[in-house]
Parts: C-alpha cells; sequence; structure tokens
C-alpha cells in the first residue's frame, strides 16, 4: 500500500547550545532548509541522550547542560540530494543520516509547474549595476540605454546595498516623465527630461535594504514578494550576499511555461493508486485563460473625441483602454502609443500632460484636431487569446510578442476580458501553492 515514489528521511544530530551568527544552529538550519526549498522540518529536543564524548546530557530545571536537538526532514530523494550540500557550511562535524521511507500517505511540495527550478537557473546574468558614488544622471542613463528599470548599487565586494528605480527617480530626484516612456522621446528630449534630474549621486536616492531572492532559492519563494509588495525586478544573491543577477516577472513566466509538460501517472499502477490514493497524483487539466482574465476591462467607444479620448487615458488603470466600435474591440490606447503616433503639436501637448506633475490638456486639442476621436488615435494590433485557450498558450504569445497583456475573446470576437503579465504570475503561484 506504500507509494512507490523516492521519499527519504533526513535527521540531523544537534546540541542545543550549538550557535551559528548569533543564534541557535538548529533555528539557522530550519532557516537554511525554507529557503532551498525544503517541504518542511521539525526540530525536536531530546529529554536525554550522551554523544561521541560519552557525556550525557539531560533535560530538567536543575540540569545546566544542553539538551540534545533532532532535526527531522521528509522530503522527495531528489529535493535532498540537491538541498542537503547547501546545509555543509553549517554543519561541518554534526551527524546527518538518511533513510528510505515507504510512505503511506504524503503531501510533500513539488514545486508545481515550476519544479525544482532555482531562481539562479531562470534570472537574468547580464545585469548593470552603479556604485553609490556614481553620478544620479549616469545611473538614470544606463538605465535608460539598458531598459532597466531597477539598478542594484553595490559596494567594493558586490554585496548590494540598495537599488535604484525609475520610480526612485520620479518620487526623489524629479524626473518629470517615468522611464518607460523614453523609448518615444527624441535624444534631444531626452536630455531635456534628464537636465531637471536632481544633482547629486546615488547615494541621495536609492532605496536602502532592498527586498531580494537568494539564488539557490526555489522560483515560487521569489514570487511570493513579487505578488505581495507589486515588485517587477528582484535583485538575486548568492549565499555570501553578493549580487549575481536580476528575476522578475518575464523570468518567472518564463520558468512556469517550460516547466508546462507536467507529470502524470502512467497507466497500470497497481497498490494504494487502484483505491485512489495515489502517491503521485495525476496533473489538473490545463487552467483556461477565462479562469485567470481581469473580468474588468478599461473600455471606450470609438467615436469619442479627441479631448475625451485623451483625459480618459490619463485617468485609466496603467493608462490603457480598449477602444469599441459596435460591442467588439477595434483598437488599444496607451499613453506610450499615442506618445510615438501623435503628430506635432498633439505630441508635445501629450508629453505635457503625462509630466509629473501633469499639465492641463490645452486648447490645441480643440479646432482642426476636432474631427479626431478614440478609434482614429487608436493601435489595431491587438495582442489577444481565446477564452479556452491554456494559460501555457497565452504565456508563449505575451513573451514572444513582448506584450504586457493580451485581450481574451469568445468565438464571436467579443471581448470578455483582460489579460496582464501580473494575473499570469498570480496564477502560476496559487497553482505551484496548490
Amino acid at each position: 500500500m506504500a507509494g512507490t515514489e523516492g521519499i527519504q528521511r533526513v535527521q540531523i544530530y544537534l546540541n542545543e547550545r550549538d550557535q551559528a551568527a548569533g543564534q541557535p544552529l538548529y533555528l539557522a538550519v530550519l532557516e537554511r532548509l525554507r529557503l532551498e526549498g525544503a517541504t518542511g522540518a521539525t526540530a525536536l529536543r531530546g529529554i536525554a541522550g550522551f554523544g561521541a564524548g560519552s557525556r550525557l546530557r539531560t533535560t530538567g530545571s536543575a540540569d545546566l547542560t544542553a539538551a540534545p536537538i533532532v532535526i527531522e526532514w521528509v522530503d522527495r530523494a531528489e529535493r535532498v540530494a540537491r538541498v542537503l550540500p547547501a546545509l555543509d557550511d553549517l554543519l561541518p562535524d554534526a551527524l546527518i543520516t538518511i533513510e528510505e521511507l515507504r510512505a503511506y500517505r504524503a503531501v510533500l511540495r513539488s514545486g508545481g509547474r515550476f519544479g525544482d527550478r532555482t531562481v539562479g537557473e531562470m534570472m537574468a546574468r547580464e545585469v548593470a549595476v552603479a556604485t553609490r558614488d556614481m553620478a544620479l544622471r549616469a545611473a538614470a542613463e544606463l538605465m535608460i540605454e539598458r531598459a532597466q528599470p531597477l539598478l542594484p548599487v553595490l559596494d567594493d565586494r558586490g554585496g548590494l546595498v540598495g537599488v535604484l528605480s525609475d520610480g526612485d527617480l520620479v518620487r526623489r530626484a524629479g524626473l518629470a516623465l517615468p522611464l518607460r516612456l523614453f523609448s518615444a522621446l527624441t535624444a534631444a528630449e531626452r536630455r531635456a527630461a534628464l537636465d531637471l534630474l536632481a544633482p547629486g549621486v546615488v547615494a541621495a536616492t536609492l532605496t536602502a535594504d532592498p527586498r531580494s531572492a537568494y539564488a539557490d532559492a526555489p522560483v515560487p519563494l521569489a514570487i511570493s514578494p513579487m505578488i505581495e509588495w507589486g515588485f517587477e525586478l528582484l535583485p538575486v544573491l548568492d549565499r555570501d550576499g553578493r549580487l549575481v543577477g536580476l528575476f522578475g516577472v518575464e523570468q518567472a513566466l518564463r520558468a512556469g511555461l517550460r516547466n508546462a509538460d507536467a507529470a502524470v501517472d502512467a497507466p497500470g499502477r497497481s497498490g494504494a493508486a487502484e483505491n485512489g490514493a495515489r502517491a503521485i497524483r495525476a496533473a489538473e487539466p490545463p487552467t483556461p485563460v477565462r479562469l485567470v482574465m481581469q473580468g474588468a476591462v478599461p473600455m471606450i467607444a470609438a467615436d469619442t473625441p479627441l479631448a475625451e479620448t485623451l483625459a480618459r487615458l490619463l485617468a485609466a488603470p496603467d493608462r490603457f483602454l480598449v477602444v469599441l466600435q459596435a460591442g467588439r474591440p477595434v483598437g488599444t490606447l496607451t499613453d506610450l502609443y499615442l506618445a510615438r503616433t501623435l503628430g506635432e503639436p498633439l505630441r508635445s501637448a501629450w508629453l505635457a500632460a503625462l509630466r509629473v506633475p501633469a499639465v492641463p490638456l490645452p486648447a490645441v486639442l480643440e479646432g482642426a484636431n476636432a474631427a479626431l476621436t478614440a478609434g482614429g488615435l487608436a493601435d489595431q494590433a491587438m495582442p489577444s487569446v481565446d477564452q479556452q485557450a491554456t494559460m501555457d498558450v497565452a504565456i508563449e504569445r505575451m513573451l514572444t510578442g513582448g506584450y504586457e497583456r493580451l485581450l481574451v475573446l469568445d468565438q464571436q470576437g467579443q471581448i470578455v476580458g483582460l489579460l496582464a503579465r501580473r494575473s499570469l504570475l498570480r496564477a502560476l503561484a496559487q497553482s505551484s501553492a496548490a
């Protein structure tokens, strides 16, 4: 009746007074196991025992000796093989045993769609970095050149001391436009925008003590803070605290996509499988897009006049609108698309309205431009996906096309929802947790 999957029990024998970096060693070991993605472990305090030194240790209020501690960890054999060497620096002399188990029933972390992939396997390795004394303008120019909205700030040994984000530049340094809009600017416009930056060095503007991801951690552990705090990118550190890469939404989606072919039960299993209590359960059916899409879609009618269209777009979430005609989508509008496609003097008026603080839309929107409508301004290249398509299809389409979002359509071509990258990220995380 026992399952046939390789499961092992690891037991680590310690002393209650063993220390590591100023804390009990058993707590340091448990934290390392958690970071490395172990399914779970428990520290047990012994009543009495003796080790190689033949010194008896007991517990009790009158006893001043330290009690024995045993950490017990049960997990898949392949995960034990991967994670156990990560404890070598903490436990150079500890007794560690491994036993093969036959489990009647167990719930062990599978990694979901991510398998046992680590952050370090999926991270971006070619990363631009800054130092605390780097000129702020030079740092901003580097972020624009590399299209990297998060710039890790390092000390002399490669340790992370902070990050500089596009949000930091807007909130603390006076940048008038977010960096994502700079691709629509001319060289002269970029220089003029950067001229408004506060003088000084990176140290005055950076975010200190930023969130980061551990290179050897499973992908789901990095996704959790991204969802909870809304981060797009996280610096990735090795065990010594040195920067080794960046991990973001795109890397997380790639990790989920590349592990899409989940293993399923082979036919003809015997034992517990015949009774429905399988040690390895069948993979869930592929998740359709309609179950993870956003139902509320920001829309605007195609015949909406120019002034109202721009005002609606400025107020829209993420400055994104779907343009409808007779109930069907005919295009989309974004602040970046209009910055790239509007002619003068409309373009200058639009860029002024996008600045922080925003400038009111001027009278130039009237007169000769009064005939312009949302439909005439819209981007007719509408990346979309069928509502019955799987998450894998949507992820692959997003990554291949470099899209931030997809329209979700029914069989009649009517829009039924919107699928953003972060929606897919949340769905992947929930799938992995389940």
